[in-house]
């Protein structure tokens, strides 16, 4: 075992990366015990997951409430348009892009004191969540395409967002700010073939603009993370909406800075203040 993550590490995968091929093997290795394939009961026990750093990862990032906006007004026509599109969804739905891309009028409901909710079972976990609609924006979207929004494919929706927030930087100069992170093996293969240089920080840290960060997957840790900033709502309330089924998997999605943290304590305090 210890041969096969050494080779994984030597040829580049991220630490994330590797835990995922771990998941798979040991998947593998109980349905061949299941099956009769082999009689060792603690084969599978012997494969832990790596403790992954902070540090280890790619940055992950959420857009705020303004840049998601900005977004919105953002006049774009064909395949970026319906790209723009699908991810605003994602943000404003807090789902996966398995479930985000999938939506369709049958998934709307209304409840019986009259709120407008998305009624899904996410593909992932089939797990059944209800999201009420709180951005009229996300109606827009629907009515936009008659409640038939064409699908995007993932790898597609990746390149295209990317180019699209990239464009945004030029109005929206806070999409342009360098953060520190970690080259996927498909980077780092991309800048070889084309030749280029990483920029690093001081501290030799490789850093990227936050535009060049955006993935599919990032929709959904935007919705989740305005939603928490928002303060209206209990970590249960949001729980239910994003189909988390712990606490500490649902705070792994709230990605504030340590600058963005304290500024939420002191605004906090100042209110706290402001009412005595």
């Amino acid at each position: 075992m210890a041969r096969y993550i050494n080779y994984l590490r030597n040829h580049g995968y991220m630490p994330k990366v590797v835990n995922k091929h771990l998941i798979n093997l040991k998947a593998l290795i109980n349905a061949a015990f299941i099956d009769g394939m082999h009689d060792n009961q603690r084969a599978a026990s012997l494969i832990v997951k790596n403790k992954i750093e902070d540090r280890d990862k790619a940055v992950e990032i959420y857009l705020t409430e303004a840049e998601l906006q900005a977004l919105y007004e953002m006049p774009l026509t064909g395949k970026n348009d319906h790209i723009r599109d699908v991810f605003l969804i994602g943000c404003y739905t807090c789902q996966r892009v398995s479930d985000y891309n999938n939506l369709n009028e049958d998934h709307f409901e209304t409840t019986r004191k009259g709120t407008r909710i998305i009624r899904l079972v996410q593909q992932k976990t089939k797990t059944e969540v209800t999201i009420p609609i709180l951005n009229d924006n996300l109606i827009a979207l629907f009515e936009k395409y008659n409640y038939k929004v064409p699908k995007a494919n993932e790898q597609v929706l990746n390149r295209y967002i990317k180019n699209i927030l990239r464009d945004l930087s030029e109005t929206v100069p806070s999409l342009k700010e360098k953060v520190p992170t970690k080259l996927t093996m498909k980077q780092k293969d991309a800048m070889r073939r084309d030749k280029i240089e990483p920029e690093t920080d001081l501290n030799g840290n490789v850093i990227v603009p936050r535009y060049d960060c955006v993935t599919s997957h990032t929709a959904r840790r935007t919705g989740i993370t305005n939603m928490y900033l928002s303060h209206k709502y209990t970590i249960l309330q949001m729980m239910h909406v994003s189909g988390h089924k712990t606490q500490k998997t649902f705070m792994d999605y709230i990605k504030l800075s340590s600058d963005e943290i304290a500024d939420e304590i002191a605004s906090m305090s100042k209110k706290e203040s402001d009412m005595w």
